[in-house]
């Protein structure tokens, strides 16, 4: 077991590039962390580190017994989550990143379900609207929302996200009422930051017609609830996604646009690195999204 323990402290040594963070991550000593390298650098007769003042750079045997650790542990992996599986019990640590208005909307109700189901399964949710490093940051799963780029990711589409535009109902009053939505351009808007569409907005007419109308961008935020909330105080129109305007449109400080109109068309994916040995209580967590997020 000294030799498992051994791949993952390394593991994460290598990931986070310093002793004292590695040390922090697993809640020890930086001086535990120094010894177990050492020692297992003495063990295996070769340097795994080149050691600076200010980061650790892997040697090409260090890089070896990297690649080769992490072989081994995704077939530990593999098997005890099959065992697992089969025996109808999964357990093991998860750590998801998603964004922070859809995890506070979506994902309690979702997760209650999937702990109880899987009480062996230990959760460790981020919520941020920045997009993080899987890899880097040492996260096993991202929920991200919108159209994927490029990347060797992989990825698991879970379900639409629908939008909506809306504005408060004092605003309305100033600006009158909008026929179609050309004439909206100029036009005040709370507009989210992480979105490549920024100010415009591409539209189709319940009739099949096309267009595209450009905002003025009066207010800037990396999280929509901010936007939701300025705009239903009157300082503009808001684009963002059904979950985080309903609550807004229910209570009527807010009006749904232009309703019978498609626009952006959106979706959650499940978002992970690849590998050719998903864990099995992985895999169990993006079915039970796939399964409960599709109505």
């Amino acid at each position: 077991m000294d030799r498992y323990d051994d791949m993952v402290v390394f593991q994460i040594i290598a990931r986070t590039g310093t002793i004292s963070a590695a040390a922090g991550e697993l809640d020890v000593a930086p001086s535990a962390v120094s010894r177990r390298l050492k020692a297992l650098e003495e063990r295996l007769g070769v340097q795994l580190v080149q050691r600076t003042t200010r980061k650790l750079t892997l040697t090409p045997a260090g890089e070896a017994y990297l690649e080769g650790a992490g072989q081994l542990l995704a077939q530990l992996e593999e098997l005890e989550g099959g065992l697992q599986a089969g025996a109808g019990t999964l357990s093991g640590p998860l750590r998801v990143t998603a964004p922070l208005s859809f995890g506070l909307c979506a994902l309690p109700n979702v997760l209650d379900g999937f702990m109880r189901q899987h009480p062996g399964v230990e959760l460790d949710i981020h919520l941020t609207d920045s997009k993080v490093d899987l890899v880097a940051d040492g996260f096993d799963l991202a929920l991200r929302i919108g159209q994927l780029g490029n990347s060797s990711l992989k990825a698991r589409r879970l379900c639409d996200i629908d939008f909506a535009l809306c504005a408060s109902p004092e605003f309305l009053a100033e600006q009158g009422t909008f026929e179609t939505p050309e004439d909206l351009a100029g036009l005040p808007a709370c507009i989210y930051t992480n979105e490549s569409q920024g100010t415009i907005l591409r539209w189709q007419s319940p009739e099949g017609d096309q267009g595209q109308v450009t905002l003025k961008s009066v207010f800037r935020a990396n999280n929509g609830d901010i936007l939701r909330d300025l705009a239903a105080r009157g300082h503009g129109l808001v684009f963002s996604p059904g979950f985080i305007l309903r609550p807004a449109i229910k209570d009527g400080s807010l009006v749904h646009l232009f309703e019978d109109y498609r626009w952006a068309e959106s979706s959650l994916y499940a978002v992970y690195p690849p590998t050719s040995h998903m864990p099995a209580r992985m895999r169990a967590l993006i079915d039970y999204l796939a399964g409960a997020l599709k109505g």
